[in-house]
């Protein structure tokens, strides 16, 4: 069983999310660390690109936000946000200035999957390279992430892998990618 990262991918001169208050930053609004959140408002949210005029693109369906989390737009939640909800949480956010709704993901289903032993780490102990035991991982579809990444990384299992990319080419959505994980 093959183990993937879902991320946000194709941003060459696409938008990305970002916090139009400062302060939710500074709060860690948007930390995803598997644990729920509880936000008492929608957080004002905006697209934002680097790209001159010339090669901006129209923002994708599965956009790139905080690390960790991806953020989805109403054709990308239709598609694959009922799915994604069985691991986690899809939150509301308030994209300005058109009001449109975005929803970030937050993956609150944990597996301790990770192989500390044979896990490559870097000086100050961040992990560098993964060792998944693969007998700890979900057969059955799944979204998740490990306790040692969690803020950082989403993952994937093969039937997961399957059911997603289906549907978002069913529904032709951009930006969504599930990659290879780099592994031990």
């Amino acid at each position: 069983m093959a183990i993937w990262e879902i991320r946000p991918g194709d941003g060459q001169g696409r938008p990305v999310v970002v916090s139009s208050d400062k302060q939710d930053m500074r709060d860690r609004v948007f930390v995803t660390d598997g644990t729920p959140r509880d936000w008492a408002h929608r957080p004002p949210v905006e697209l934002y690109t680097r790209a001159p005029k010339s090669k901006q693109r129209e923002p994708a369906n599965v956009m790139p936000f905080a690390a960790g989390t991806f953020v989805l737009d109403a054709k990308a939640r239709a598609a694959i946000g009922g799915f994604l909800s069985r691991f986690g949480q899809l939150l509301e956010l308030h994209k300005t200035p058109d009001g449109e709704t975005l929803y970030m993901f937050n993956c609150t289903n944990l597996v301790d999957c990770l192989d500390l032993g044979r896990t490559e780490t870097t000086e100050d102990g961040r992990i560098k390279l993964e060792a998944i035991d693969e007998s700890k991982v979900p057969v059955d579809a799944a979204v998740f992430k490990a306790p040692q990444t969690a803020r950082v990384r989403n993952y994937v299992n093969d039937a997961a892998k399957a059911v997603i990319e289906q549907w978002a080419g069913e529904a032709g959505l951009t930006g969504i990618e599930i990659a290879v994980l780099d592994t031990i």
